[in-house]
């Protein structure tokens, strides 16, 4: 539906973005206290292990087992009741067919606690699909908003809003919800993507003894970006103490592994940013960093929308030359879910 036909390593090259680069062969002087990282390119991995694109058939479905046909252009239907603390969604049978919920993230403010529409967002993963909810609150005493939406840009051909569900009406002091359906290319496992997004609703000034409508107007009011990352899709998975290594031995599936180089200026800024980017368990108190060690491993193990177990290890020096060097190497049984989270790397902002 809005996928093209690229080459595997175009598909995976682009991903790596901002001040994150892949590491060159041929500019890297090995010494004996490197050697242990294997300096790649991210073209020649994509080639041996990524996945071969699909049929043109295949590709251009979108989620085709849960959205009628009749669905292929953005619908806006009216919300229902108000929700409560677990997804309340509107009574459209949509919400029956995409399955199981997975996970739900903490609620996110994307607009200061002072302002006078005040907005959480809470991502809310199924299998095929994601539903964002975005909980309105009203602070002004003679205004009514009606017919809440958002204007939303993901910045991911692979992802793909499909159905949004307006909040009919927003009093004095209430907070309603509005929810975006989100399609993901069923060919990826982990897509992120952020955008610019913007209220749209019709502004309805009341007289507040009587709450007779005066005038109505549309308007709209900007909000803190949307970001769909990794963490999002990753429920930390805690091991016993000491058990991180033998267990990623024997877990089952191929290790694939990439070097990068990240503009962090310490290991210690590194490892949190790492933590903070998977947003999964930190093993064998690995977190600790010993300052005397030229590189430091982390070890981390998460579940995959509570379907996957994944395991990871970052290796983490500081290179005179290079700056900040990390091999990451990661485990699963889902060899297209590991190639996902490889070819996704932290940036500075993410500390």
């Amino acid at each position: 539906f809005f996928f093209n036909d690229t080459a595997t390593t175009e598909i995976y090259t682009e991903q790596i973005v901002g001040s994150v680069r892949c590491v060159q062969e041929t500019g890297i002087k090995e010494s004996d206290d490197y050697k242990v990282l294997e300096y790649q390119t991210i073209s020649d991995y994509a080639k041996t292990h990524a996945p071969a694109p699909s049929k043109q058939t295949d590709r251009s479905r979108l989620v085709e087992d849960y959205v009628e046909p009749q669905y292929n252009s953005v619908e806006v239907a009216p919300q229902m009741d108000k929700v409560s603390l677990k997804p309340n969604f509107p009574e459209h049978e949509i919400f029956s067919m995409i399955g199981d919920l997975k996970l739900s993230t903490q609620p996110k403010e994307l607009t200061d606690p002072k302002s006078e529409y005040q907005v959480m967002l809470v991502k809310h993963f199924y299998e095929p699909c994601f539903v964002l909810e975005f909980k309105v609150k009203n602070t002004l005493d003679n205004i009514i908003l009606k017919d809440v939406t958002a204007n939303l840009q993901l910045g991911s051909e692979d992802l793909r809003i499909t159905h949004i569900f307006s909040a009919n009406e927003i009093k004095y002091n209430a907070t309603e919800s509005f929810f975006i359906i989100v399609a993901r290319n069923p060919d990826q496992r982990v897509i992120t993507g952020s955008g610019g997004c913007f209220l749209k609703f019709i502004v309805c000034e009341v007289n507040p003894g009587t709450t007779e409508e005066i005038t109505s107007y549309d308007d709209e009011y900007q909000i803190e970006d949307v970001e769909i990352l990794v963490s999002d899709y990753m429920v930390p998975q805690g091991l016993p103490n000491l058990t991180f290594t033998n267990t990623f031995d024997h877990i089952q599936g191929e290790e694939i592994a990439q070097t990068y180089q990240l503009s962090y200026k310490t290991v210690e800024l590194a490892v949190k940013g790492l933590i903070k980017h998977f947003g999964m368990a930190v093993c064998d108190s690995s977190d600790e960093i010993n300052v005397n060690n030229k590189f430091h491993s982390l070890y981390l193990s998460g579940s995959y929308l509570r379907l996957e177990h994944v395991m990871i290890i970052c290796m983490v020096g500081i290179d005179a030359n290079l700056g900040c060097v990390v091999k990451i190497r990661v485990k699963s049984k889902d060899g297209v879910l590991s190639t996902c989270l490889l070819y996704t790397s932290p940036s500075p902002r993410d500390s």
